[in-house]
């Protein structure tokens, strides 16, 4: 199976969120690849039936300044070298169904937790990560906010951070997450994640953050939701179209591997006092170990 186009991944994950106009455009882009790299922008608004306007502000939406830049994108991550395997049919996961032995149940999870990485490293955008980096290394408090299964990811980032001596909590109770947002100050950050970017708590803490002057980083899921719409940072994951979902496994994995890129980091910028503090910390929970 041939790897996924990085722009195949950002529509179907906004898909559902196009009003009908962007819908036409992003139906032809996946569709009709071939064509856009032959047509001007003037000829592919005629056959589509909408403005050129539309179509630059589509390519923005995925992350483009605008169609030239597209195509650029297109011809230089090599992604037209794999239109000879086109046709081939893609694979859709699942995450339960019936199985019919164990090996295939580690096949399926382990393809889909790969998968899972691979398209978010495709979608990463590297200067919201750099940007990211930078203030949680200046940071004089972070607070990592989620609830359900991103709660527990948030707990892994803390544990993380503190470990390199960051000021890092992530509670899980939602009225001690409240009653945290509040401390925030203008030094602060706060990390919202939050697969759909629409869970009403992790909201409610972002706009606090937001009055008090915090900044704010968000990790969603890719497209248009209001906590990325508001976060000063946006960092977007993308996960394997699955026909049936439990729970969030995919996702979860896609959240862990963004908090471990921003982990090391934050610990490679600072690298000369967090070698000695890993270091220390090690040293003193050795003895716990069996």
């Amino acid at each position: 199976m041939s790897a996924q186009h990085d722009y195949v991944l950002k529509i179907k994950n906004i898909y559902n969120e196009l009003n009908p106009t962007e819908k036409k455009i992003a139906d032809y882009l996946l569709n009709n690849i071939e064509e856009v790299f032959t047509l001007s922008i003037q000829e592919l608004a005629e056959k589509t039936g909408v403005s050129e306007a539309a179509w630059v502000r589509f390519c923005k939406l995925l992350g483009y300044s605008g169609l030239k830049d597209f195509k650029k994108a297109y011809v230089m991550n090599g992604l037209a070298r794999e239109k000879s395997e086109a046709g081939e049919e893609e694979q859709l996961y699942t995450d339960i169904k019936g199985y019919t032995s164990i090996e295939s149940i580690i096949d399926n999870v382990s393809l889909l937790n790969g998968r899972a990485i691979s398209d978010t490293q495709k979608i990463l955008d590297a200067n919201s990560v750099k940007e990211a980096i930078d203030v949680l290394s200046k940071a004089g408090k972070i607070l990592f906010l989620g609830v359900g299964a991103s709660g527990l990811v948030a707990q892994d980032a803390a544990y993380k951070f503190v470990r390199i001596g960051k000021n890092a909590i992530a509670p899980t109770d939602f009225h001690m997450q409240l009653t945290h947002t509040y401390l925030l100050g203008e030094n602060d950050v706060a990390v919202i994640i939050s697969y759909s970017g629409r869970t009403k708590e992790m909201i409610e803490c972002l706009e606090i953050a937001k009055e008090l002057g915090c900044t704010v980083i968000s990790i969603t899921k890719y497209g248009k939701n209001p906590i990325a719409s508001k976060a000063d940072i946006t960092l977007f994951i993308s996960t394997p179209e699955i026909e049936k979902r439990s729970g969030a496994m995919g996702s979860r994995i896609a959240q862990l591997t963004v908090i471990d890129i921003l982990f090391t980091g934050v610990a490679n910028k600072e690298y000369e006092n967090v070698k000695d503090l890993l270091t220390r910390t090690s040293q003193y929970t050795v003895n716990h170990k069996a």
